[in-house]
C-alpha cells in the first residue's frame, strides 16, 4: 500500500553559511501519495512531439496536481524545466490504469552528478474528468486508510 503525506503547509528551517536561521514556508495545493521503492510503480513517458521516443521512470509520488519521478542517470535524455512530456501509462498500480496520455510540464529537475538518478517534478497540464475522478478516489482512499490505520 502506498504511503502518503498530507502536506498543505510544511515549515522548513534552513541555515545559511553564517549559521543564521531562516524560515521558509512551502505550500502545496494537493496532498501527495508517496510510493515505497519496493512497490515498483513506473510510468511510461514520451515527448509531446515524438510518440516513438519514450522512457520508463519510477514514480515517487503523485497528487491531483502532478507527479514526481526519477530516471536512471544513463537513461536521462536531457529534459529541462518547462519541457512538455506525456504520461502514456502507469505500470504496477492497477487502480491508476486509466491514467493514460496525460500531458505534463516539467517544473523542476534535481540533477546531481553524484547521484545515480535524475529526479523530476511535473505538473499535469490537463486531466479528463474520468481520470481526475479515478485519481481523486485513489488519493482519498489512501488518505482514509492511513487515517484509520494511524488512529487519527
Amino acid at each position: 500500500m502506498a504511503t502518503f503525506i498530507n502536506v498543505y503547509e510544511r515549515q522548513y528551517y534552513l541555515t545559511n553559511l553564517n549559521n543564521n536561521a531562516k524560515h521558509m514556508i512551502e505550500k502545496r495545493r494537493f496532498p501527495r501519495i508517496f510510493f515505497e521503492p519496493n512497490e515498483r510503480i513506473n510510468g511510461i513517458f514520451s515527448t509531446d512531439t515524438l510518440d516513438d521516443i519514450s522512457f520508463t521512470a519510477s514514480i515517487l509520488n503523485i497528487s491531483l496536481g502532478g507527479i514526481q519521478f526519477n530516471q536512471k542517470r544513463q537513461e536521462y535524455r536531457g529534459q529541462q524545466p518547462e519541457d512538455t512530456l506525456v504520461l502514456r501509462r502507469v505500470i504496477g498500480m492497477s487502480d491508476l490504469v486509466t491514467l493514460t496520455d496525460i500531458p505534463l510540464q516539467i517544473k523542476w529537475i534535481m540533477d546531481n552528478n553524484y547521484l545515480d538518478h535524475v529526479v523530476m517534478g511535473a505538473a499535469f497540464l490537463s486531466l479528463h474528468d474520468p481520470q481526475y475522478r479515478v485519481l481523486k478516489s485513489y488519493i482519498d482512499t489512501c488518505l482514509a486508510l492511513h487515517k484509520y490505520d494511524s488512529g487519527q
